[in-house]
């Protein structure tokens, strides 16, 4: 799984269209976990093994509850509840 950004403006001022954001790494443990998501120009960039152009670090309190999603479908959920990512579309890779 993956998200579709509409647009993202990067800290050089250039603004990027339909970018393609992928949990990289989780790490922590049932108190917090730490995300790393990495932003690149596509999703065709990212099967090419081009370079990310963007990182950030997100943490979380995930669900360790019985039923409860796998620790990378609670990041991508948590991500959906933040304000830059409201609007960002499921890919299903």
């Amino acid at each position: 799984m993956a998200l579709q950004l509409e647009t993202i403006t990067l800290e050089s001022g250039i603004t990027v269209d339909s970018s393609y954001v992928r949990v990289d790494t989780i790490s922590g443990s049932k108190d917090s976990l730490l995300v790393a998501v990495n932003y690149y120009v596509s999703q065709d960039s990212f099967n090419e093994g081009k370079s990310y152009i963007k990182s950030e670090q997100f943490s979380f309190v995930p669900s360790v509850e019985d039923g409860s999603a796998n620790f990378i479908k609670q990041a991508y959920e948590f991500l959906k509840e933040r304000p830059e990512f409201t609007d960002a579309i499921n890919v299903f890779d």
